[in-house]
């Protein structure tokens, strides 16, 4: 079988490991048999042309892992202890049992895949245009740690965060977002799920209650039923979440919502609708947790201040993000938590995950503290707020009278409602085959069959982008038998 070893000189693999590759492959399938003697090593390195030290090496990497045993004047052996195995042990592959648990995990990670191809122009949404970050100033404050402060790379951080980046978001989210904390209350988490997932763990137990959005953040719904809560959506109107609709026997533990934006319809919640649900939370000894994903991107007027700055009690749960503001590699987000809940939460986040990255936190602390945060937020409110005009110009032009424009100028999307008789399946397969990238609007509804509509991002495209996308959807409307009239959130309830 020695024959069958080929070394390849040109490959960066040291030569005597890739004998030991081999020879290793060959033992585990069963071509080198327990107890069969390996050649010496003259004469393998003679076969294959290569120095005597280098099989040696080989030769002494396979002893020393237990492959091969070296009997004094006999030679160099498979182990006998490799007996067991054997051809079916070989051909058996693994299969997982999953948990209850992990059946709905990959029950909810089969909704998210992706049939189509990503198309020439994407109307994705979440996403950030590349050339609006100042990415000079970003290197610049990564480089000041990497090349000044060898003590803070050389040790882990805190679970809770780099404590300068939370007194900087506290300062921040005080002035800019109305929040009450200290930075005491800040933990920083790898993303918003993580800050959903702890929470749930900590709040849950299995069949309670979460009044959550519809539609909405449907990553949220699934994490929640994932952790085996009931999930009762209340559909959205104009004004977000109404809080008038809460069926009367509730008993929800948790309240999912996005005042500021409602997520994905857009919307914003009115202050008598806030302090009344302050008001039910109070009644029904309920938790809510406010995602404030996107709440500083308003284009005509000063972001609203958040549902957290009206709470008295400790029972809203704040969540912020910089993927959105800064870029979605970043994957940093942030969660305000009432007093109550700061050492549960923290002590919950050291088990499954010991800290952010201490470095990027550092650079993000100095690029709130040194003003550059609020200097590119001024510079996004104005490239986003030219593309959402441009998105709504390019609708009224290539679709006229036959659509409506929200005027919650806010956001980084816009969710188009199509008439009840349309596929909204149809329309983006056809839109996808011009070359346009659409979402649907139905993942995102836990009432079935949900109201068709397609959601339209925009920041991560420019402005000759968005027409030419847009034109080209009108063009697959153009082509349709069915004449389609698209509205937007503030003329339909969804």
């Amino acid at each position: 079988m020695f024959t069958k070893l080929h070394l390849e000189e040109d490959n960066p693999v040291p030569l005597y490991w890739q004998i030991f590759q081999q020879l290793r492959a060959a033992i585990l399938q069963g071509d080198l048999l327990p107890g069969s003697r390996l050649p010496p090593s003259r004469q393998l390195a003679q076969e294959l042309q290569a120095a005597r030290v280098t099989v040696t090496q080989a030769y002494d990497q396979l002893q020393a892992e237990g492959y091969v045993v070296a009997r004094t004047g006999a030679g160099t052996f498979v182990t006998d202890d490799l007996s067991l195995i054997t051809q079916s042990t070989r051909e058996t592959r693994f299969v997982p049992s999953l948990s209850a648990w992990g059946c709905r995990v990959m029950d909810a990670a089969a909704e998210d895949e992706r049939p189509y191809p990503r198309p020439q122009i994407d109307f994705g949404f979440g996403r950030s245009f590349p050339h609006i970050f100042p990415y000079d100033i970003w290197r610049r404050l990564l480089a000041r740690y990497l090349s000044t402060d060898d003590v803070m790379l050389s040790r882990y951080g805190s679970v809770a965060g780099f404590h300068p980046l939370r007194q900087a978001l506290a300062e921040h989210l005080s002035r800019l977002r109305g929040v009450h904390c200290t930075p005491e209350q800040i933990v920083i988490v790898s993303g918003a799920q993580q800050a959903l997932d702890i929470l749930a763990r900590l709040l849950l137990a299995s069949d309670d209650e979460v009044l959550v959005e519809t539609p909405g953040y449907a990553a949220a719904f699934r994490l929640f039923q994932i952790h085996g809560a009931r999930v009762t959506a209340v559909p959205v109107d104009a004004h977000g979440f109404p809080v008038e609709q809460i069926p009367a026997n509730s008993r929800a533990k948790l309240i999912f919502v996005t005042p500021s934006n409602q997520f994905p319809s857009g919307g914003t919640m009115p202050l008598a609708r806030r302090l009344a649900l302050l008001h039910w939370a109070g009644e029904h000894d309920a938790v809510i947790v406010e995602d404030d994903y996107d709440g500083e991107l308003r284009y005509d007027e000063h972001p609203h201040g958040a549902l957290q700055g009206l709470d008295e009690n400790g029972r809203v749960v704040y969540l912020g993000t910089f993927s959105k503001v800064l870029f979605p590699a970043l994957r940093l987000s942030y969660v305000v938590l009432p007093p109550a809940l700061i050492e549960p939460f923290v002590r919950a986040k050291a088990l499954v995950d010991r800290g952010a990255p201490t470095l990027t936190q550092a650079a993000v602390a100095d690029f709130i503290s040194e003003g550059h945060f609020e200097r590119h937020l001024r510079q996004l409110r104005h490239a986003y707020g030219q593309r959402r005009q441009k998105l709504i110009a390019a609708l009224e032009q290539y679709l006229p009278q036959q659509v409506c424009c929200s005027e919650e100028a806010a956001g980084l999307h816009v969710m188009l409602h199509l008439r009840p008789h349309l596929d909204e399946s149809q329309v983006v397969r056809e839109a996808a085959a011009a070359g346009v990238g659409v979402y649907p609007g139905a993942p995102y509804h836990l009432h079935q069959p949900a109201p068709p509509s397609i959601l339209l991002g925009f920041s991560g495209l420019d402005e000759t982008e968005i027409e030419e996308g847009i034109r080209r959807l009108a063009s697959v409307y153009e082509s349709s038998q069915n004449e389609s009239v698209i509205t937007t959130s503030n003329e339909f309830d969804v």
